[in-house]
């Protein structure tokens, strides 16, 4: 199989493009819950700030731990809050 070299600038504009997407994701998944962002922020621990951005697609690299820890406090599957193309292939 042959590897495809992937350049800094390409994986800069996918990782915030992915995390974009993810911060709809946590969005919709906590206003569906009828979850206030202060509320998950503390349920997370996390900063109210933090969610917000990461929500608004202004964070570009969202740490896997974040997003776990937004699950959990959720009360969902961790794959719930990635996109499908995150896990295909």
């Amino acid at each position: 199989m042959e590897l495809k070299r992937v350049g800094s600038e390409h994986l800069k504009l996918e990782t915030e493009k992915l995390s974009a997407q993810i911060g709809l994701l946590i969005k919709q998944a906590r206003k569906s819950r009828g979850v206030t962002q202060e509320k998950l922020a503390e349920a997370a621990d996390i900063s109210e700030k933090y969610l917000s951005s990461v929500e608004n697609g202004k964070e570009s690299n969202i740490s896997m731990g974040y997003i776990l820890a937004i699950a959990l406090a959720l009360d969902i599957s961790l794959l719930k809050l990635l996109p499908t193309s995150a896990h295909e292939n």
